[in-house]
């Protein structure tokens, strides 16, 4: 008898251990487990707003007529030339680096989306009705969006918003379900501000206590089960 009271007192430090290791990271494996459930649970195109947006319309721009070859319409170093249409219009959509600009295909001319247009552009390309308001995006860019470049926030009385790139895309669609979801992920990796760390010491530092907290739970187990025996 001494001799097993003598192991259950010689595991008392793994007891003590796995129970104030526990209540360190049981806040945070509440946090874990609940925003991972409903992260999980979640389909990321309903979230990421894919069931919102319309089915892009396919145009032949061979039968478009006079359209000035890209070479006419250059005046910098360009990486990139993309021929399309936005508002009924052929457009150039030109890249070099991290700027970008559209030029009309027709005329040669620099277009600069207003928000008449950043507005006009998100009906055509997202499947909801009534008005919608566009206001400039300003530097640094709202924490919803985290992409660097001028854009237009075109906002539904709804909740839903979407950001227009100034060449006419779609940079992304943000409704409530996403900004949930974006604060369940600020939580899962403990940066409610940025949301994008996942490697910090306060995340680390859980994890690792989270891990030594199951561990020791699985031998104070297996060392239960091995004394009933």
């Amino acid at each position: 008898m001494r001799g097993g009271g003598g192991k259950r007192y010689g595991l008392h430090w793994l007891y003590t251990v796995h129970l104030w290791v526990g209540i360190a990271v049981a806040l945070q494996l509440l946090l874990w487990t609940a925003s991972g459930l409903f992260m999980s649970s979640t389909a990321i195109e309903t979230v990421r707003g894919q069931d919102l947006r319309k089915l892009p319309v396919v145009v032949d721009l061979r039968s478009v007529s006079a359209i000035l070859p890209v070479a006419q319409v250059l005046n910098s170093p360009t990486e990139t030339a993309e021929l399309a249409i936005l508002l009924g219009r052929p457009v150039w959509k030109l890249k070099s680096g991290d700027t970008r600009w559209l030029v009309d295909a027709r005329t040669g001319r620099r277009w600069t989306l207003t928000a008449t247009d950043a507005v006009a552009i998100a009906h055509d390309a997202i499947n909801l009705e009534g008005a919608a308001q566009a206001t400039p995006v300003g530097s640094p860019p709202p924490l919803e969006l985290r992409r660097p470049g001028a854009a237009w926030h075109v906002a539904w009385a709804d909740g839903t918003h979407a950001y227009v790139g100034v060449t006419g895309d779609i940079m992304a669609v943000r409704t409530g379900l996403w900004r949930w979801y974006d604060f369940a992920w600020g939580l899962h990796i403990l940066d409610p501000r940025g949301r994008e760390d996942t490697h910090h010491p306060l995340l680390i530092a859980s994890a690792a206590l989270s891990l030594a907290s199951v561990i020791s739970g699985i031998i104070l187990i297996i060392l239960h089960f091995r004394r009933r025996r």
